[in-house]
C-alpha cells in the first residue's frame, strides 16, 4: 500500500456541505469501483451488493466466506493468546477437582454476558460458580479487596475476573495473600506493568502477538472455553456419560455483549454476531427470550436491536439499579423469575431514560457555554453535582454526537470527587490520553479505549484536566473533523427502497462498528411530510417524482440541524441519506429510512 495521506472520493450528489456540515463522498474511490466490478463478474452479486462488500474492502476471491462468516473457519487455536494454556489449565483443574469458583465481572453488557458465559459453563460441568459484579456507586469499576475477601470467606479457591482486572494490583495482590488463584480475561489497554497474577489473557497485552484485540470479554471468555473443553477432552473428563456443552448454542450471548460493547465487527467477531443471532431467535435463553418478550422485540432479533433493546435493558441494572441483575437474568432458567427480572430491568431503562434527559440538557448547556456559538474547541468536558454516575457514559456519548468532538460527563459527588465517562470520535486515541493524564497525576485514576474511557477526578482538577486535552488531543482533533465526511454506498429512489433491497443489503451483515450500514442517497425526492415524534425524533416521509412513497425516521434530530433542516424543507424537493431498515408493527412489514443527513437540492 502507499504511504500517504488517501486522496477523498468524488462528491457524491454534488453535496459539499450537507445539514450536519459534511460532505457526501462516493465510498468507492477508483480502485474500489474497479473491485466491485470484479466482485460482480466473479460472484455473480448484485451491483448493489457487489459495491457494498468492496465498500468494506472485501476482495474478489474472499466473497463467499465473508457472506457466511464461521467460527470454524475463523477461530484461531486459543493459545496464540499469551497465558491461555495456564489460564485453561487452571480452570480445568477446578472443573476435575470441583472447587469453588469466583466470577468477578464488569457490571456493563460485556460483563455481565462474560459472567453468564462462564457460569453456564462451569454448571454445565458440575459446579456452583459464584458471580460478584461490583455496585457502581459503592464499588467502582473492577475488583476490590473487600469484594474479594467475601468470596474467599465463602470458600472460593479460584478467581476469575472478566471484562476486568487487568490494572487491578492491589486487589489482586489481596486475592493472592488470601490464597486464591486468580485468572484474568480481559480486553482492555494496558501497559507494560501487569498484576502478579497465575494468567492473564489480554489480547492488548503488550507481549501478545495473537492480533484478536478487536474481540470483546465475552469473546475472549468463548475462545478460553474452547481451551478449557480442549484441555477436559485431553483428560478424559468428557468420559463416563458426561456430555460435553454445545458453545456454539452459546453464542446469542456473545453476539448481546460484542455488539452492545462496539467493538469492530470484523474477523471473528462477525462470525460471534452472524451465529449469535441465528441461536437468539431460536429463543433457546430463557433470560434473553423473557428480556426480548420485555423490550416488545417484535421480529427476528437483529444487530440494532440488541445495541439499541436488549443491551440498554442489561445495562439498566449496572446503572441505576442491581448490578447483578443483567448476569442473573441471562443466567436464568426458570420462565417466570425471567420475566420478573426483565421486567425490573425495562422499569429501570424508563427511569434511566428519565434521568438522561434531564442531565442532558444541564450539560449540552455547559458545553455551548464552553465552545462558544462558534463552538471552537477540541473536546466538551462537562461536570455538574447531582448527577447520576450511572448515566455519564450515555451523555458522555450524546454530546460527542451533537458536537463532533471527543466528550465527558462527570458526576461530582458530595466529597468533591467525581466519577466519569468519555466518548472518543474515529481518530482520537482518548484511552492513551487519559493514561497519560493519569500518569501526570492530573486523575486519582484512569483508562479506558481508543473510543470510551472512564475516570476519576478530583473537583479541583477539572480545568487543568480540560486544559490538558485540549492541548494532547487538538491536532487529532482538527484532522478527524476535517477528514469527516459522510460516504454513501449508492443512490436509491423511494420505489426502489423495497424489501428485495433490504434482502441483498443484509447479506453483507451483520453491521455495526467496523462494518458500516450501507448508507444510501434518496436524490431529489418532496419532503410530503414531516414533524416531531416521540422524545426529540423526527418522523417524515419522501415521496419521489413518480409518486412512490417512503417513510422516514430522524432518531434524536429535533434539536440538531438536520431536525430544523427537515422541519423546514416541508414540501420542498430534497437530498436525503439514511439506512433502510425493516419497521414491523402489528404482523405488518414495511421498508423505513433512517434518515442520517439531508441536503438541499441545487436550485
Amino acid at each position: 500500500m502507499a504511504n500517504g495521506p488517501k486522496a477523498p472520493t468524488r462528491l457524491f450528489l454534488g453535496v459539499e456541505k450537507s445539514a450536519s456540515g459534511r460532505a457526501w463522498r462516493d465510498r468507492l474511490d477508483e480502485r474500489g469501483s474497479a473491485r466491485a466490478l470484479a466482485i460482480a463478474q466473479r460472484s455473480n452479486a448484485p451491483e448493489l451488493l457487489a459495491r457494498i462488500l468492496a465498500g468494506r474492502g472485501v476482495e474478489p476471491d474472499a466473497v463467499e466466506a465473508y457472506l457466511d462468516p464461521t467460527v470454524k473457519a475463523l477461530l484461531p487455536d486459543p493459545d496464540v493468546l499469551t497465558a491461555m494454556p495456564q489460564a485453561a489449565q487452571r480452570i480445568a483443574d477446578a472443573v476435575e477437582n470441583g472447587e469453588n469458583v469466583a466470577i468477578f465481572g464488569d457490571y456493563d453488557v460485556d460483563g455481565a454476558t462474560s459472567s453468564a458465559l462462564l457460569a453456564r459453563y462451569l454448571r454445565h460441568c458440575g459446579l456452583s460458580p459464584m458471580i460478584h459484579i461490583p455496585d457502581r456507586l459503592f464499588e467502582g469499576y473492577g475488583p476490590n479487596a473487600e469484594a474479594i475477601k467475601g468470596l474467599a470467606e465463602k470458600g472460593a479457591t479460584l478467581l476469575v475476573t472478566v471484562d476486568c482486572g487487568t490494572t487491578s494490583f492491589e486487589p489482586l495482590e489481596e486475592a493472592r495473600k488470601l490464597g486464591l488463584d486468580v485468572v484474568v480475561i480481559d480486553h482492555h489497554q494496558c501497559d507494560a506493568q501487569l498484576p502478579d497474577v497465575l494468567a492473564l489473557v489480554n489480547p492488548n497485552r503488550p507481549d501478545d502477538l495473537s492480533h484478536l484485540n478487536h474481540l470483546a470479554a465475552v469473546g475472549l471468555v468463548f475462545v478460553t472455553l474452547v481451551a478449557v473443553n480442549r484441555e477436559l477432552r485431553r483428560r478424559n473428563f468428557w468420559s463416563g456419560g458426561r456430555s460435553e456443552p454445545d458453545l456454539l448454542s452459546w453464542l446469542d450471548l456473545v453476539a448481546l455483549g460484542t455488539v452492545a460493547d462496539v467493538v469492530p465487527l470484523i474477523g471473528l467477531n462477525r462470525a460471534f454476531v452472524s451465529k449469535g443471532l441465528i441461536a437468539m431467535r431460536r429463543r433457546e435463553n430463557v433470560g434473553l427470550t423473557a428480556l426480548m418478550d420485555a423490550s416488545r422485540l417484535d421480529g427476528p432479533p437483529e444487530p440494532f436491536h440488541l445495541g439499541f433493546l436488549l443491551g440498554p435493558r442489561i445495562n439498566a441494572g449496572g446503572r441505576i439499579g442491581r448490578a447483578d441483575l443483567g448476569a442473573t437474568l441471562l443466567m436464568q432458567d426458570d420462565s417466570i423469575e425471567a420475566s420478573r427480572i426483565a421486567a425490573e430491568l425495562d422499569r429501570l431503562n424508563r427511569e434511566r431514560q428519565a434521568l438522561e434527559q434531564v442531565m442532558l440538557a444541564q450539560a449540552e448547556a455547559e458545553a455551548f457555554a464552553a465552545l462558544g456559538m462558534e463552538e471552537k474547541g477540541a473536546v466538551v468536558v462537562t461536570a455538574a453535582e447531582g448527577w447520576h454516575p450511572g448515566v455519564v457514559g450515555l451523555i458522555a456519548a450524546r454530546l460527542k454526537e451533537r458536537f463532533g468532538r471527543p466528550a465527558f460527563a462527570i458526576a461530582i459527588e458530595p466529597g468533591g470527587v467525581g466519577t466519569g465517562s468519555g466518548r472518543s470520535i474515529a481518530g482520537v486515541d482518548l484511552g492513551k490520553a487519559v493514561r497519560q493524564a493519569v500518569a501526570d497525576g492530573l486523575l486519582v485514576k484512569g483508562g479506558g479505549h481508543a473510543m470510551a474511557a472512564g475516570v476519576t477526578i478530583a473537583k479541583g482538577a477539572l480545568a487543568p484536566f480540560r486544559a490538558f486535552l485540549e492541548d494532547a488531543l487538538k491536532e487529532n482533533v482538527e484532522i478527524a473533523r476535517r477528514e469527516d465526511s459522510l460516504l454513501i454506498d449508492g443512490a436509491v429512489t423511494a420505489a426502489g427502497a423495497n424489501s428485495d433491497l433490504t434482502s441483498i443489503v443484509a447479506r453483507a451483515g451483520p453491521y455495526g462498528a467496523g462494518n458500516p450500514e450501507p448508507v444510501f442517497a434518496i436524490p431529489g425526492h418532496t419532503l410530503a411530510f414531516a414533524d416531531e415524534v416521540g422524545t426529540g425524533h423526527v418522523r417524515a416521509r419522501l415521496k419521489a417524482p413518480d409518486g412512490a412513497m417512503l417513510n422516514a425516521i430522524a432518531f434524536r434530530a429535533m434539536n440538531k440541524p438536520l431536525g430544523q433542516a427537515l422541519l423546514q424543507n416541508r414540501g420542498q424537493a430534497i437530498h436525503v441519506a439514511g439506512t433502510l431498515s425493516v419497521d414491523r408493527w402489528q404482523g405488518a412489514e414495511r421498508v423505513q429510512l433512517r434518515i442520517i443527513d439531508a441536503a438541499p437540492v441545487p436550485r
